[in-house]
This record gives C-alpha cells, structure tokens and sequence, in this order.
C-alpha cells in the first residue's frame, strides 16, 4: 500500500471512532452526572443528619442535672431557681445556665490549675424549662486551700440571641470569707448571687437563686 493510500485509510479510521465515541459519550455524561447529583445529595443528607443529631442533643439537655455521682465526698446541696427575661418577671426557657466549681477540698481536679477552670471535673449545663425553672444537684464546694477566698460555684448563661456571658459566682451567706462589700453588690432577694441555704430532714442543703438574662457587655465570652 502507498504512502498516501495509508494516510487515507488512517484518516477514515480516526473518522470513524470519533463517531463512535460520540454516540457513546452521552450515555456515559448522564450516568456521571447522576453520580455526582447523588453524590452532592448525600453529602448534603449527612450534613442535615449531623445537625439534627446536634439538635436533638441540645434539645436533650434537661432543666434538672447532677453534676457529681453519689459517693462525692462533701455536703450535698441542691441549687434551683428560675431564669427570666430582661423584664425581670417573664419566666425565659431554653436558656442555658453553664457551671463548674471544686470540690469539698477547695480544688477543681489534677488536670486543670489556675485561669478558666471550666471543664474540671465538677461541672455541668441545664437548660431553664418552659416555666424557666432550672435545678442542680451538686456538693457544696469549698475554699481555695490556704486562702480566704469565699467558697464559690462559677456559672455562665447563654441562649438564643444572649451570646454566652458570665455571671457573679453563687457564694454562701454563712461563709466566713463572704465580706461586707460583697454582700452589698450581691443583689437583693432571689435574685442575689449570695445564697442562704438551708438543710433539709434528708440533710440536703438547698438554696435558690433567679437569674434575669441580659445582653452581654463587660461580661462576654465570646463563646
């Protein structure tokens, strides 16, 4: 076969399976694009599963906790109130109340020394309930060893539209540490952040403070 015949048939031929492979190619377009819609579909499915999974976990988050199991050495004490609008008078619910404290020695756990001690070993979150109530059930903390700071549980409050901000540590009117000037900017009545707490015949002590929510200022944590 001559030189220019080969070129000829060669041409044919590169004619024909570019035919072919556009009557192939439009089966196969369809089938990827169906793949890659499925695939964009299901990674949209998982993310939409994650978050109702989130949802349903934040959801979960009950308006009464325990934040220590029954063999915690020190007084038991139990601390409830209520959380209300900016009104002072409208119960909000669904608003979370963070809090975290040491334990009857005055010490947080091994693992966390100074500065923001907030995932120590004795901590928890409750979520105010539709009537804005919330309670947790806890040991009474003590002080820092070899201090005179007053014995304290550190809390911090959140909901929707109230970016997380910490409040005034719930402190205890018979403790020795407590001073004049504290209990003068500590608030009047339920609302104040000095709890009179009183033991019950089961030897619980109780103490109740109301917290109303504001928007934080000074006080935010940018969480």
């Amino acid at each position: 076969m001559s030189e220019k015949a080969w070129v000829k048939v060669n041409q044919v031929s590169q004619r024909v399976q570019q035919r072919k492979f556009l009557r192939v190619t439009p089966s196969l377009v369809v089938p990827v694009f169906a793949l890659s819609a499925m695939c964009l579909l299901g990674c949209v499915q998982q993310a939409n599963s994650g978050s109702s999974a989130n949802a349903m976990s934040l959801e979960s988050v009950p308006a009464k906790v325990t934040i220590v199991s029954e063999k915690e050495a020190g007084d038991p004490m139990i601390i409830s109130g209520t959380i209300y609008a900016p009104d002072g008078r409208t119960p909000a619910a669904g608003i979370d109340l963070f809090v975290y404290q040491t334990d009857a020695t005055g010490r947080y756990s091994t693992e966390a020394t100074g500065g923001d001690n907030r995932n120590t070993r004795i901590h928890g979150v409750v979520r105010s309930g539709a009537d804005g109530r919330y309670e947790f059930r806890t040991i009474k903390p003590g002080s820092y060893p070899s201090s005179r700071n007053p014995a304290h549980v550190h809390a911090f409050v959140s909901g929707p539209g109230y970016p997380e901000y910490w409040i005034d540590e719930y402190h205890f009117a018979d403790d020795p540490f407590v001073t004049d000037e504290m209990r003068s900017k500590a608030g009047q009545g339920s609302f104040s952040s000095i709890l009179t707490l009183s033991r019950g015949a089961d030897g619980i002590l109780r103490g109740i403070r109301d917290i109303r929510i504001e928007r934080c200022s000074r006080n935010c944590t940018g969480r």
